[in-house]
């Protein structure tokens, strides 16, 4: 049930955010609430200083994210309520590059209005699978361990050979996803969710569709990327 509920979170970029009001005291306050995660699987929301929902965690710090699998019966298909705390991003650099990866949109505005990005820790997640299938999960049957990830041991392997022999890939990729020149950008980090890379003073986040296990599986991922950023049809 806990693999269930961490593949629902991953694959939704949207969920609605709950906070205690300032406005009315002790009301919870409900809000959307676009994410992207932490390496951990924790939500990283870009929030601005001017929304009612920041100044309200900002006095209260505990809040709850819904997070629902779409269908037609919402009551058939599986949700899940985190409980958690929002503080501030420990990494705002890590933490903006992996949102602007889920909403890449929001790099337009993500620079004004006093947006910054914040986590919610996890503490407890209510999950439901479908009728009958209700869980109380603590936060450790949701949260990863980064050092267990199965690339880590290629990690250094596949970082060396991407910026040594395909650097014209990396360019592609920031060319055609990011809308940047991708002069000089170099693979930084890669792990089986996806990889970072910096073009001059930007730090660019890029998901790969599923969970990669091998080199082999991320090989065939970068490659697919190329054949979509120049425009070739997948075979």
């Amino acid at each position: 049930m806990e693999g269930a509920a961490r593949k629902l979170v991953r694959e939704q970029h949207l969920g609605s955010l709950a906070t205690i009001s300032l406005h009315k005291p002790g009301w919870p306050f409900g809000s959307i609430a676009p994410y992207a995660l932490t390496a951990r699987g924790e939500p990283i929301l870009l929030m601005s200083g001017l929304a009612q929902h920041t100044k309200n965690a900002l006095a209260d710090s505990r809040a709850s994210l819904l997070v629902q699998e779409p269908g037609d019966d919402p009551q058939a298909f599986g949700r899940v309520t985190i409980l958690g705390r929002v503080s501030l991003a420990s990494d705002e650099r890590s933490a903006r590059a992996r949102y602007l990866s889920r909403h890449p949109a929001a790099a337009r505005t993500a620079t004004g209005h006093d947006f910054h990005c914040y986590v919610l820790s996890i503490e407890e997640a209510r999950f439901i699978g479908g009728f009958g299938e209700i869980h109380w999960l603590t936060a450790d049957k949701l949260l990863i361990d980064p050092l267990q990830d199965p690339l880590l041991p290629h990690k250094a392997a596949i970082l060396e050979h991407m910026n040594a022999d395909h650097g014209e890939a990396l360019k592609l990729y920031c060319r055609h996803f990011r809308g940047l020149s991708g002069e000089g950008a170099r693979m930084t980090s890669v792990d089986s969710f996806g990889f970072e890379v910096q073009q001059a003073d930007e730090f660019l986040r890029f998901d790969f569709a599923q969970p990669l296990s091998t080199p082999d599986e991320v090989r065939q991922a970068f490659v697919a990327m190329v054949k979509i950023a120049r425009g070739a049809k997948q075979s």
